[in-house]
This record gives C-alpha cells, sequence and structure tokens, in this order.
C-alpha cells in the first residue's frame, strides 16, 4: 500500500529530470508549498502525457461505486488493474505520473527500551515504526498512478487519482506489502505514452520498477503518523 508520499521539491525539477520540452503548470503556483506528508485527500502535482501538471485530488470513487456507498480507493495494484472495474478504463487512457521524492512505510518493531523479556504482555512493547524511504541517489521518482481528470474539466465528487502499486521485492522495508510503481526517467515517459500497447505496458510493469537495491530507508518520528503535520523534520532521520 500507498498512502503517504513527499513530493516537496520545485516543480521545475520533476518535469526537466523527466525530459519534457514544453510543460504547462496547470495549477496555483502562489498557493503551493512544499509536502513533506501528502496523505490521501490532499492534491498532489500530476504529470499528465500532455506535459501538463495538475493538482490531483488522491483519491478515486467511480459514480457506479458511489451509488453503491462504496468507499473512495487511493491505490491501484497493478496485478489486477487492468482487469477490475474500478481501473480498467483509467488503465488504458488515464495513465498519469506523481512525481516524489520518497514515501513513508510503516512496520511492527518493539519499542524504545523495551525487549523480549521485558512488559510480557503490555500492548505498548509494540510501536508501529514509520520509515521514510528514497532513492540512494536522493533524485526524484515517478509514481505510476492513474486519473479520472481529464482536461481542463473541474474535479467533481469522485473524481481523482489513484497510485499504483506493486508487490514489495526483497529488501525493501516490508516484503510482504505492496509498494509503489516507482519508475526512472526513461519507463516514466513510456508509462505515459498512449500507444503503448497492451503487452509493452504489461512488460514495462513487471520489468521496469525500480528494484530495492536502489533505494535506502530510515526510522522518522511518530510526528508522521499525523495527516496535518507537514514539516522538513518528517523525512529526518532519528537518531
Amino acid at each position: 500500500m500507498c498512502g503517504r508520499i513527499s513530493q516537496y521539491r520545485d516543480p521545475h525539477l520533476y518535469t526537466q529530470q523527466l525530459g519534457l520540452a514544453d510543460p504547462l503548470m496547470l495549477f496555483d503556483a502562489a498557493d503551493r508549498r512544499p509536502g513533506y506528508n501528502l496523505a490521501p485527500g490532499t492534491h498532489p502535482l500530476t504529470i499528465y502525457p500532455d506535459q501538463t501538471l495538475r493538482a490531483i485530488h488522491w483519491g478515486y470513487c467511480p459514480a457506479w461505486a458511489r451509488e453503491q456507498h462504496l468507499p473512495q480507493t487511493i491505490n491501484a495494484r497493478a496485478e489486477t488493474a487492468p482487469h477490475t472495474r474500478y481501473f480498467k478504463d483509467l488503465w488504458k487512457t488515464g495513465r498519469v505520473l506523481v512525481p516524489a521524492d520518497g514515501w513513508f512505510e510503516w512496520r511492527m518493531e518493539t519499542a524504545p527500551g523495551t525487549s523480549n523479556g521485558d512488559h510480557a504482555g503490555d500492548a505498548d512493547a509494540t510501536v508501529r515504526q514509520p520509515y521514510f524511504v528514497h532513492l540512494k541517489s536522493d533524485a526524484p521518482m515517478y509514481l505510476a498512478a492513474l486519473s479520472s481528470v481529464h482536461g481542463t474539466e473541474l474535479q467533481t465528487e469522485g473524481m481523482g487519482l489513484v497510485i499504483v502499486t506493486a508487490t514489495a521485492d526483497a529488501g525493501l522495508v516490508d516484503v510482504h506489502g505492496q509498494r509503489p510503481l516507482a519508475f526512472a526517467p526513461e519507463a516514466a515517459r513510456r508509462w505515459l505514452d498512449p500507444a503503448l500497447q497492451s503487452d509493452e505496458l504489461e512488460q514495462l510493469v513487471r520489468s521496469a520498477c525500480l528494484p530495492a537495491a536502489r533505494f535506502r530507508w530510515h526510522r522518522v518520528s511518530l510526528e508522521v503518523d499525523r495527516t496535518l503535520n507537514d514539516e522538513p523534520g518528517l523525512i529526518e532521520a532519528l537518531l
């Protein structure tokens, strides 16, 4: 699962690294601030195939799902999205990128100051510890995403984006869970290509995700758990 990302660099850096020749910023730069702890419900910058950048609501619920009172979704699994009712159309025509400087993962760990033999049965002996995951090169990455927002249409209820996830490979924080499908620039540009054939897209998803060896991660403050907290200290390593 991918439920929290960082996106704090100048938007022009994301487009330059991606090699966009003529990007168009379709958001109010005056209202934009660095995001160190962006959660579902926020509006991360999103790159479209037409080289526009827009601030898109993170979360998606199609009209038929709203009629059935189903909740919005924030992720789409790469293994199943091409075939599910929620995402199969977006998989063909709604592929976008969310540039990111890192993301957060959580895992259960022994709480500081305790050991296996201490506080037996004490619920406070474990803690859900957050980690910040980023590239060793400290370069931005590009997260595969799907968006129901097209052109300059207004974003109405249910419209938005989901981040595509894949099974975490060995070596990452949580090898049992899902990680975002993160691309380097060349693969990211291919993901955006609307002419990409289904077999080529399947191969891209299967083989082009940045491997665990390209990342590093460190423990960060529990303050990241509160979605209202959003400042640079949230991605700093705990001493």
